[in-house]
């Protein structure tokens, strides 16, 4: 176990080579293409099993939508409806999206299926209380066909959005126009993405802002440095990271040929990431002492990897136009806080502006409800 001061010193060396290794940039742009999709566009939806209501839902539903694979592919997505009980008030219940912590790349590890965790099912269920209605991207490939695209932000980010316009297709006037996004972890990548492209993509919407926990950042600089030398930096879940963004990018984009820096164990390894939820991932890999290192045949230092680790995972840090909320714990040993300094460093360099809450002895998946009073009140001056 690393110290309190060790994981500081840890994120602190991170978050130096990190830095030292990126320029001041505001996040790749998201690819255009010529397909003729609708954003958003409802596939089909169906009932969610009783299993995973939260508690105040009202009517609810498993939908199926179009959406964005990579950067530049489309797709779909799976995800939930949650609206709360009682008829709506006058102009519709307001949505928060919500997008979910990492959970896995298999189909049975999407929250319409098997629900959400402890720390995940809380703020749904309070925001239910509060009178707003709920939606929450499964992310396209889990649930869907295809796999993850782990970390793929503008993906992901798309998916948060595009449900919201789901949502409104099947329920009309029930739901107000008036929407946020928030997310953890995952997440709360996704919902930077989703926030600094949320009007662009549904203007005909009211969008009015993001709240981020524990969103990890500065990960373009970390992923590349990945190769037999990589040392333990005691970064929690970082092997199990690694597999799922190599498991993505192997089945959304082949013609990187992201298999010829692995090593056979690593190849091993990454089929397995794609069967199996982080949960049971990260016991397998602590069993049996996996090392990031050992993933690797070579190094994924090279100028082509660079560049696509950074069009996927690099978030932006100015253009946005709605309020940002980002929580952070210094004691979370998965997301470091010194990548999210880093982070409000950029966008304050830029003059960005956002609201931030910094928590202690909080652990990464308990954040949201840690930091929830706060995030209300955030939420609610925004949105009523």
């Amino acid at each position: 176990m690393v110290s309190r001061s060790g994981r500081t010193f840890v994120a602190a060396v991170v978050a130096g080579i990190l830095l030292s290794s990126l320029g001041w940039g505001s996040g790749a742009a998201a690819a255009t293409t010529d397909e003729p999709e609708v954003a958003g566009a409802l596939e089909s939806y169906g009932e969610l099993s009783a299993a995973v209501f939260p508690v105040g839902a009202g009517e609810t539903q498993r939908v199926v939508y179009r959406t964005l694979r990579t950067a530049d592919r489309w797709g779909e997505s799976s995800g939930s409806v949650f609206l709360p009980e009682g008829d709506p008030p006058a102009g519709g219940w307001p949505v928060i999206s919500y997008a979910h912590g990492t959970l896995g790349s298999a189909d049975q590890c999407a929250p319409s299926s098997t629900g959400f965790g402890p720390g995940e099912i809380e703020p749904i269920e309070r925001w239910l209380e509060q009178g707003y209605a709920v939606v929450a991207t499964d992310y396209s490939g889990l649930g869907a066909d295809g796999v993850l695209a782990y970390l793929d932000g503008h993906a992901a980010g798309a998916n948060a959005v595009d449900i919201v316009r789901a949502a409104h297709e099947l329920y009309g006037s029930v739901l107000s126009p008036r929407w946020m996004v928030a997310g953890l972890s995952e997440g709360g990548h996704a919902a930077y993405f989703a926030g600094h492209e949320a009007n662009t993509r549904a203007p005909e919407l009211d969008f009015r802002g993001s709240v981020v926990v524990a969103g990890p950042t500065h990960m373009e600089g970390l992923f590349p440095l990945g190769g037999p030398l990589f040392p333990d930096i005691g970064i929690t879940g970082l092997v199990g990271y690694a597999l799922y963004v190599l498991a993505g990018i192997d089945d959304q984009r082949p013609e990187e040929n992201i298999r010829e820096v692995l090593s056979p164990q690593g190849i091993e390894w990454m089929e397995r990431a794609r069967t199996l939820c982080a949960g049971d991932l990260g016991r397998h890999i602590r069993a049996e002492r996996i090392q990031l290192s050992s993933l690797f045949s070579r190094s994924v230092w090279t100028p082509r990897f660079h560049d696509l680790f950074r069009e996927m995972m690099q978030v932006p840090v100015d253009g946005y136009d709605r309020s940002l909320r980002v929580v952070q714990s210094v004691s979370d040993t998965t997301v470091p806080v010194a990548l999210t300094w880093a982070q409000l460093v950029d966008m304050r360099s830029r003059g960005t502006q956002f609201e931030y809450q910094e928590l202690s002895g909080i652990s990464h998946g308990q954040t949201t409800v840690a930091s929830m009073d706060q995030t209300m009140e955030f939420i609610d001056r925004l949105m009523r």
